[in-house]
């Protein structure tokens, strides 16, 4: 062990993690802030993985969970709120989150480090207010990753005792919601809703929190990503990441191990494809019957998404630029 860790091992002895990230925050070492959204079971651990490989930044693990962490139970799962609204409490504690103010030993589990150079946030439930809060808090870096909705439902399905929206009628609920997307996809919601079915369920909920901040952001003000892209080219697809967080058009730094990469989450577990040696981005054509896989593009079909993904189970990013603010 180096004299370097050796230091590093005694301090975290003596001093209490909340004292350490808090030290971290009165010096003002969370001055960058990465944002990681996206469905779960989508792979957002993962590329938080891989981009924190070298643990440089603070890891804040789902801070806006409204089940588990303390703090946030006021807040409706996959809570939308219109980007000119005020929302005092909500903004009240967001500015605490990406200030790294917030401490929770959830969302802290991880953090072994004495010295960050800044906050790397990974959620599930933000989509629906990622906007929202970007134009308040302008200095963090959104990154939306998407994963194909029928492997998403699958990994969420193997899970379903997790802490999943189930039921897309609840977004419904949600007035200003409906009123400025989802009036027009009333029909579909509702039909899919009564067939009670867990995989066409959360198709239905992984197009109505994609599409939402695919319509209110503009290309430049967020960067796009897809699990299955960085699968299979890695260094290239966290190459263009860490150009992004880097605000640099080339030359990003993926220097990242092959064993990192290849590394599982730490929220996959024996279940899950990678472990069993099974491809996580072909495996869902196999486990789905034809009939449920109709049905599912029927739903991708009345967002626009049915084109998203070719044959062979990969992106075509092109697809998204429909969406876009263009204004």
């Amino acid at each position: 062990m180096t004299a370097k860790h050796t230091i590093k091992s005694v301090a975290l002895k003596i001093f209490p993690k909340t004292l350490i990230l808090r030290a971290n925050y009165l010096f003002n070492n969370y001055r960058k802030v990465i944002w990681i959204i996206g469905d779960g079971r989508s792979g957002t651990t993962w590329v938080s993985d891989l981009i924190n490989h070298d643990r440089k930044y603070r890891e804040m693990f789902e801070p806006f969970h409204p089940y588990l962490v303390d703090g946030m139970k006021f807040m409706s799962p996959h809570q939308y709120i219109r980007p000119d609204d005020f929302n005092e409490e909500v903004e009240n504690i967001a500015s605490d989150v990406f200030s790294g103010k917030f401490i929770n030993e959830r969302v802290d589990l991880n953090n072994d480090s004495l010295v960050y150079k800044g906050l790397l946030i990974k959620d599930i439930f933000s989509n629906l207010f990622s906007y929202w809060a970007s134009l308040r808090f302008n200095h963090v870096m959104p990154i939306l990753l998407i994963r194909n909705p029928f492997s998403v439902a699958i990994s969420k399905h193997r899970k379903r005792n997790w802490d999943w929206a189930t039921d897309p009628l609840c977004f419904l609920n949600q007035k200003f919601l409906y009123e400025d997307y989802l009036f027009e996809f009333e029909d579909i919601i509702k039909k899919i809703s009564r067939k009670n079915n867990y995989i066409l369920n959360q198709i239905v909920i992984w197009s109505i929190i994609n599409y939402v901040p695919l319509c209110q952001f503009k290309e430049e003000n967020i960067h796009v990503c897809f699990y299955e892209d960085i699968f299979v080219e890695p260094i290239r697809e966290m190459s263009n990441v860490f150009k992004y967080i880097n605000g640099c058009s080339e030359g990003g730094d993926a220097n990242i191990a092959l064993d990192v990469i290849k590394r599982p989450s730490r929220v996959t577990t024996s279940d899950g494809n990678l472990l069993s040696g099974v491809s996580p981005i072909l495996s869902w054509k196999n486990e789905l019957t034809p009939q449920l896989i109709d049905e599912g593009f029927e739903i991708l079909q009345c967002f626009g998404f049915e084109d998203l993904y070719d044959d062979k189970s990969m992106p075509n990013s092109d697809v998204l630029k429909k969406y876009f603010k263009k204004e």
